[in-house]
Formats: structure tokens, sequence, C-alpha cells
């Protein structure tokens, strides 16, 4: 065993069609026509003024941005609160769970044990949205906590939901975290739980979702990966014994066979990695304490690449997808990989502690006196290791992939666990830009030149494990944010992204400054149009000095967003056709591109991801500020052609619903809440 890279050790406690829109064009795409009969498109100078009077969507006037992001607690409210249900949780999930289009939410504490029904501690909720007034407990009538005995109370890790059986519904994989300290009175194991339509989950047949001696699962994401209309399954694996490098295993693809069933696709996708050797390191193709991962289309060309962010300064990984589900390693060089700052020489205290008791040594010529007391810390630094540019990279935890800058491209947003004592070379949570990948690498501006920066006491920690890009005021600019916790002074960081395209925090004064922050949720679970916010929380480390002082419980918060309803906003429901030839029912991988007032606004339907899980409300919002019409809106769905839908003059404040190889639905809120 030898040391993380100075990392402090972290185990994640792991109505019907309202208005038709013209007819198909020749080249397969839809165009909304302007045939008069579309009440929901624009015609001629119509709207100009942003007043409708026809009793198709009304425009509304927001004013001049960036007008500051607010949010109000609702937590008691909504009777989620300890007097209520008691709403617990590490990590917060989005999903529908009975297709009535009101978010859900599903919550986890990370946990490998079993439940105990009669005198739950929390390890899992779920919560049925009645209609954006209070919520009712599905926990235990879901069946998605019964074991394959019978018994209810079930070890879930982690969940991640998709539609595996392209059934119209959403099933889950429930994850659960098997390592060597816990492999001997383990229960349960991983699985796949079917949704039977109403919100009611039977376990699917049992299978292996690994080949290793252990399953240290501490992610998983769903994507359509060769566009066979199934729904495919990435794991990524952690150390399967904590902190010993020869433990860590390979991560796998699975392909999903449209029942439920999953098959081993790793080496034939390309994406074998070998075991770890300090002699062949350098070429970056060994197992890694993968941490987080998440699947997003980066070189815009209809397939979903493979991001795996790792813990123990290892290289992140990334795999583009060169189409129908093989994948090259472009790790190296990528940017993606570590910041590049490898100065571990200045303030990497290992190091200086190293050094203390070895002036005489060429390898320690220069090296400062330490900031700390050194005791018991002289032999947690290996000269040829920890100096090594593949263990000088971050302990990295989740990628968020967003338009962020609106040229049309995904950038991404990473999170970091990062600590004072490391110094320099240690990552920190960033904003990478895509120039033109993989042409390209991924531009790093740093936190100073975008503004994602924040104050530190001294002593510092970021424990930064999850990451979110959304546009919270429908502003049309993504907005950044980074739950961080385990650590004394760290809370839920929100950047507002303005005019300039900097970042300015706000979290304390948009109302959502959550301490000790771990989960999040983005969930309209008003269905106003837009994004709420529930937050998670942890106890990792919280001692009886800190301030606040640590609650009694891991309680998870909702918030209101106060301020996104009132800006133009368009909202995509879309559904694939599903196998053979359509794309996977839940439309993951499709990329969504809207042109309004001139300005281009792309978003990407996307699964779960990151480490143990975020998942996001399944209807995508995008925000268009004052703009009153979208002149074109398209729709590349992830199928055999990676064919597009086509749509024009869509006026603001509707719901698009589209079915693949159907004519679009417009819808107000009203009717998409009401199902129609």
């Amino acid at each position: 065993m030898r040391s993380l890279g100075g990392s402090v050790g972290w185990l994640a406690g792991l109505s019907l069609a309202l208005w038709a829109l013209g007819c198909s064009s020749t080249d397969g795409s839809r165009d909304a026509g302007q045939d008069g009969e579309a009440d929901g498109s624009l015609d001629g100078q119509d709207g100009v003024d942003g007043d409708q009077d026809d009793g198709g969507p009304v425009c509304l006037h927001p004013g001049i941005y960036p007008e500051p992001v607010t949010f109000t607690e609702v937590t008691q409210e909504l009777g989620l609160g300890p007097d209520g249900l008691r709403m617990t949780g590490i990590l917060a999930l989005v999903v529908d769970l009975d297709g009535d289009r009101w978010p859900d939410l599903a919550l986890t504490k990370s946990s490998s044990a079993r439940e105990d029904p009669a005198a739950p501690h929390g390890y899992y909720r779920l919560l049925h949205n009645l209609g954006g007034t209070g919520f009712e407990d599905w926990t235990w009538r879901s069946g998605l906590f019964r074991a394959r005995d019978g018994t209810e109370g079930r070890a879930t890790s982690l969940l991640l939901f998709g539609d595996v059986d392209n059934d119209g519904d959403q099933d889950a994989f429930a994850g659960v975290y098997q390592n060597y300290d816990n492999a001997a009175t383990l229960v349960d194991r991983s699985a796949v739980f079917l949704n039977q339509g109403d919100g009611m989950f039977a376990i699917a047949p049992e299978q292996a979702f690994t080949l290793a001696e252990y399953e240290p699962v501490s992610s998983a994401t769903f994507l359509d990966a060769d566009h066979d209309g199934y729904l495919d399954l990435f794991t990524s694996e952690w150390y399967g014994r904590y902190g010993y490098l020869e433990s860590m295993t390979q991560d796998y693809l699975w392909r999903g066979q449209g029942d439920g069933a999953f098959v081993d696709m790793t080496a034939a996708a390309g994406l074998t990695t070998v075991p770890f050797d300090e002699d062949t390191a350098a070429d970056g193709k060994f197992h890694r304490a993968s941490w987080g991962a998440t699947a997003c289309d980066l070189d815009d060309d209809g397939w979903d690449d493979l991001l795996i962010a790792a813990y123990g300064r290892s290289w992140n990984q990334l795999y583009r997808n060169t189409g129908a589900g093989v994948f090259e390693d472009l790790t190296i060089g990528s940017g993606y990989e570590a910041d590049g700052n490898q100065s571990f020489r200045e303030d990497d205290q290992f190091f200086l502690c190293y050094c203390q008791s070895r002036r005489d040594q060429p390898y320690c010529e220069g090296a400062g006196a330490p900031a700390l007391m050194c005791a018991g810390m002289e032999n947690n630094w290996w000269p040829g290791v920890n100096d090594q540019p593949w263990d000088l990279g971050g302990n990295s935890g989740t990628t968020a992939c967003g338009d962020v800058d609106n040229d049309g491209d995904l950038d991404l947003l990473t999170s970091e666990i990062a600590h004072w004592h490391i110094g320099q070379a240690s990552d920190k949570s960033e904003l990478l830009l895509n120039v033109g990948f993989p042409a390209a690498p991924f531009l790093r501006p740093g936190n100073e030149a975008t503004g994602l920066t924040r104050v530190h006491a001294d002593g510092w920690n970021e424990g930064d494990m999850g990451a979110a890009l959304a546009d919270l005021d429908n502003d049309g600019r993504m907005d950044a944010m980074i739950p961080s916790s385990d650590y004394p002074d760290t809370y839920f960081l929100l950047w507002q992204q303005g005019s300039g395209g900097t970042f300015r925090e706000l979290g304390q004064q948009a109302g959502v400054r959550v301490h000790r922050s771990r989960g999040l949720g983005l969930v309209d679970y008003d269905r106003d149009g837009d994004y709420d916010l529930v937050i998670g929380t942890s106890l990792m480390r919280w001692s009886s000095g800190d301030d606040p002082p640590a609650p009694d419980d891991t309680y998870a918060y909702l918030f209101r967003n106060d301020v996104g309803q009132d800006s133009n906003k368009l909202m995509f429901h879309l559904v694939g056709a599903g196998a053979p030839g359509g794309a996977n029912r839940d439309a993951i991988g499709a990329r969504i591109r809207v042109t309004a007032g001139g300005k281009l606004f792309v978003r990407e339907v996307q699964s779960g991801h990151g480490l143990s899980q975020y998942q996001h409300d399944p209807l995508v919002i995008i925000g268009l500020g004052n703009e009153c019409l979208a002149e074109e809106i398209t729709i590349r769905w992830p199928n055999a052609t990676n064919s597009v839908t086509t749509l024009h003059d869509v006026r603001a404040n509707q719901v698009v619903y589209l079915q693949e190889g159907q004519e679009a639905r417009l819808l107000s809120l009203e009717q998409y809440r009401a199902g129609e």
C-alpha cells in the first residue's frame, strides 16, 4: 500500500394534440409550418411586443439581467421536515415514478447495510409528488427495496433510473457497494428493478455486475452506446480495498438487452484497462479508483462519450465514442485528465515533511520548512511515485456537462476534494471550456478568470463531490452549483453567470447556503417552468465544536425557485421510439438546439451521473430570457441514423412534447401537468 497522494481518506457513505406543427419535410425532419393552425407558433410580426392576444402563450418581460436568483425553503411547508415525512438523505435524485409528469424524489445515504422497516435509519426514501402540494412516502409500497427472498430493507448504496425495457416507465439500477471490508457480511448485491408502470417495482433475474473479486461500485450512468434503441449501463468501480492500488479494478460497460438483462461489452467497446503498475503507469491505461461516471456528447457527432472522474490524485479518463459503441482513449492530452499543475516542491506538506529529516539528499535540495508538525508524516511521500504526473492530479468526484458559453458544444464542470496541505498541485473544482474537442484540448481558464472563487479560512478543505450546470433564472446562461461537504466550513455553492460570461457566488444571498451539502437534485417540483433544488447533507467529520452544530440526521432540504418562472423558456419532453431503429424511450443522448433572437441554446438529454449519484428532472428547461420566439428548434435523436426533427417559429413558455416519428404537441404547463 502506498500513499494516496497525501489525500485524506474518504469513503462515500456510498387536450392530446393541441397544435399541429406542419408536415414532414423531404429530409425526414418535421417543420412547424405557417399554415395558420399552429396557435403555438408565431408568424409574421404577431407578438413582437410580447403580448399575444390570440389565446396562445404569453410572452414575459423579465427586464434586464442578471437579477440575482433567489430561493425559498419549502421543506416544512410541504411536510418534508422532521415533524412530517422527515426527508433525510445524503444523495437526492429526481424521477417520475408513475409517469404522471410530476417529478418524485429518491434519497439515499449510500449505505451497504440493510434497512430495518420497523425502526428505519433512513438509508433510503422514495417520495411521490402530490401535484406540487406535498409528497407521499412510497418507500415500502414501491417494492424497490425488497430483497430476492422477499425481505423488506434490501441494501441500496446508490440508485439510477432509466427505462431499460422500453415500456415507457422508469426502471432502476440499485447498486450495492462491496469491498474487502464488508464482503463477508454483505447480504445483497447490485440488481435491476423493473417498474410495473405505476411506480411499483419487481426485481429482475439475478446477474453479476462485476467480473472481479469485489464490486466497489461508486457510480453508474445510462447511455445508448451503440444506438440500438436500448439503454446500456456504465458502472465505475472504486478501491476493492481502500488505498491498495492493486485492488483497483476494471470499470464496465454493459449492453442492455431490452428486458432488464445486461451483458458485458467492455472489451468489445475498447474500454479495457490493466492492473496498476508503477513501471507502466505513464501510459494512463491502468485501473483507477473511479469515483464518478458521466456520459455526454463532447464532439457533437451524435454519440455519447464517457468521462470517469478518478480519486487518489490519478488522472481522470476520457473515452470518445467513435460510433456504434466503440471507444478510443483520449485521456492524455485532453485537458480533462488533470489541470497540469505539478508543482509540489513549494507547498506539499507531505513532501516537505519527507525532506525535513533528509536535508542531505539531492532530491530535497531547496525544500522549505513545512507549515505543520510532521510527527508521523515523514514517510508519507514516495519518490518516483508521488512526484509523477499520474499521481499529481485531483480527487475528482463528479463531472457535469453543459454549454456554458452558448457556442453550441458541451463544456465541463469538475468537482474535486482538495486540501491546503497538499498545495497547488492538487486539482481544484473548475470549469473546462470546449474549444473544439477533440482537435483541441479542453481549456482551463482558471477560477480567477471565470469567477468560480470562494473565501477560505485557515487550514481549509474543499469537499466538493458534486457538480451541476443549469440555467436557474432562465436568462439563457448556465449557472454552476457545487455541493461541498465532509469538512468544516463547507457548504452549497451557487455561482450565477453574468452577462460577461463570468460567475458570482450567491449561495448566501440566494438562500441556499446549506452546510455540509452533499447531494443535489434539479427538480421543477411545482411545474412552473424553472429548476427548484433539493439538497442532501452529510454528517461526515462533523465535530462537537463545529459552527453550526451537527444536526441529529442527514436532513435534505427543498428550495423553491422564486425567479426563473418570470423569464421566457421552452420545456421539452422527448420520447424515443425504441428498438428496432428508434432512439431509447428516455431519449438519453438527444441533442436539442434552439435559436431564438439570433442566440443559440443547446441542451442534451442526460442520464444520472457522478459520485453515487446525481440525477435531475427529466423535463428539459431551456431559458430564453427576454426572447419570445424560437425561430428554429432541432432535435437530433440518438437512433440508428441520428435523424433530426426540426420545428420553426415556436412561441416561448410552452412544453414541446415530442415522440420520435410523430407530430410535435405544444402544451401549456397547465395542460402538461394535467397529462394532456
